[in-house]
């Protein structure tokens, strides 16, 4: 049987990152009022920069995690290697952006940047990966290997999209070049995970 295209596959796997801000609309006069001068406030580009940091903070604290449920399964050199240099970006990214939030301020990494019900259903999509990651029970062999590398392939591709639209809004020199040095990176990140699953798990 065929094996499905990357495309499709990448299409068909939740996305575990990018965040959609909800606005509920009031229905009295004075309550409208607020909420559109909230508004306003949240399509001011440092309060977007803001949320959007806080969302590259939030994955790049979060994805080493998985680090002790990949420990446990049996991949590929080449996946353990890829998988392996994936980890240990996301823990220097986390420091690189303390650091920068402690000198520049305008750097904001504790946003709440989602909505408390888009917070529980990614939180409920995490809950299933961990399950198909589990050392027992979850996935083994190539299932497996596919499976993270599709997560990672994602959470790179949102990634990298997110900072290509901060580094439009950045105007501090320094936070900039940040952006522009990140973006960079989860691109080679991003077209490298691309370039081993086509390789190895799908057909062209």
């Amino acid at each position: 049987m065929q094996r499905d295209t990357l495309g499709n596959l990448v299409r068909s796997v939740p996305s575990p990152c990018i965040a959609t801000i909800l606005i509920v609309a009031l229905s009295a006069f004075t309550a409208s009022a607020n909420a559109a001068n909230s508004r306003g406030a949240e399509s001011a580009p440092r309060t977007q920069l803001s949320i959007g940091y806080s969302m590259l903070y939030q994955e790049a604290v979060g994805i080493p995690k998985i680090k002790w449920l990949l420990a446990f399964k049996d991949k590929s050199e080449e996946v353990d290697r890829l998988a392996a240099d994936l980890i240990s970006y996301y823990q220097q990214l986390d420091k690189t952006m303390k650091r920068l939030s402690e000198q520049f301020p305008a750097m904001r990494i504790d946003e709440q940047p989602m909505s408390t019900i888009e917070a529980d259903a990614r939180k409920a999509i995490g809950d299933d990966q961990a399950k198909d990651f589990a050392p027992l029970i979850g996935k083994k062999g190539v299932d497996f290997e596919r499976e993270a590398l599709l997560m990672f392939y994602n959470a790179l591709n949102e990634q990298r999209h997110l900072v290509g639209v901060m580094e439009g809004l950045e105007t501090e020199p320094a936070l900039k070049k940040f952006l522009e040095t990140t973006k960079t990176d989860l691109d080679a990140r991003h077209a490298k995970v691309g370039a081993l699953l086509k390789r190895r798990y799908f057909t062209h």
